[in-house]
């Protein structure tokens, strides 16, 4: 295959100086490296790289950007968080506490609140995704802020309980051990009419995508076993809910 050595430097430029390859660029370059099963995930990644990007005015760094792009197209979206409430389901006052805390000295501290509750628009779009979140019990009872703002955030995973697309389960401290201990969080999406698949991993100072079929099948493993792990969704994951935001409530401190 023969390729300008210019498109090959603009293919790999991130930003408004870089290109997109062409599908028919995408094809031969997989037939060379006898990967045809990847077809159809690069030609919808090349699909989403040519949409409008709704996060360029946030200047986001380029992983994250990546990840709030397949997170607003995805179908289905499974989370598993140990020590934090999930993004998607932080209230403002938890999420500015959380970003104040662990930013870097040059970040904007509104305009990161503000990404992480744009991001929160996709739980009411039509269609939504289907949500379900894993969330161990020590990131119910870690006190980000005060205790009423605690007890407000515990309250508003209650009432993201109750819509038809979110479906919450709290792993108790009593679950003993379980198929993510040594994982702090994880996140598996799916974006179904583009045919994409991947696990998402955040780290304090990096993010990464693993798309593989062997990941994606242990990742998915973990999940479906903390499931079981966990308390299941309704009323015993309600209980416990209000449970801490009553202890919440009454911490004065």
């Amino acid at each position: 295959m023969r390729t300008a050595a210019s498109s090959l430097s603009r293919w790999e430029t991130p930003g408004d100086g870089g290109a997109v390859p062409g599908a028919a660029a995408i094809e031969r370059l997989l037939d060379l490296y006898e990967a045809p099963e990847e077809l159809d995930r690069l030609l919808a990644l090349r699909k989403q790289a040519r949409e409008p990007d709704r996060w360029q005015p946030y200047d986001l760094e380029r992983s994250y950007r990546s990840y709030a792009n397949i997170e607003a197209q995805a179908t289905s979206i499974e989370i598993y968080q140990s020590q934090l409430i999930p993004g998607l389901a932080q209230t403002e006052e938890y999420a500015r506490a959380v970003i104040e805390a662990t930013m870097r000295p040059d970040s904007d501290l509104d305009r990161e609140v503000q990404v992480r509750l744009t991001r929160q628009e996709i739980l009411s779009r039509e269609p939504p995704p289907e949500v379900w979140m894993i969330i161990a019990e020590a990131a119910l009872r870690q006190r980000i802020g005060s205790g009423k703002l605690m007890a407000d955030q515990l309250d508003h995973l209650t009432e993201l309980a109750a819509l038809p697309n979110v479906t919450l389960q709290a792993l108790p401290y009593n679950a003993g051990a379980h198929a993510a201990l040594t994982l702090a969080s994880f996140s598996v999406l799916r974006v179904d009419h583009h045919g994409l698949m991947t696990v998402y991993l955040q780290g304090p100072s990096s993010h990464m995508f693993m798309s593989s079929e062997e990941n994606i099948e242990h990742y998915s493993g973990v999940f479906n076993r903390l499931r079981a792990s966990a308390l299941d969704e309704g009323k015993p994951t309600l209980k416990l809910l209000r449970s801490i935001s009553s202890e919440h409530s009454q911490d004065k401190d």
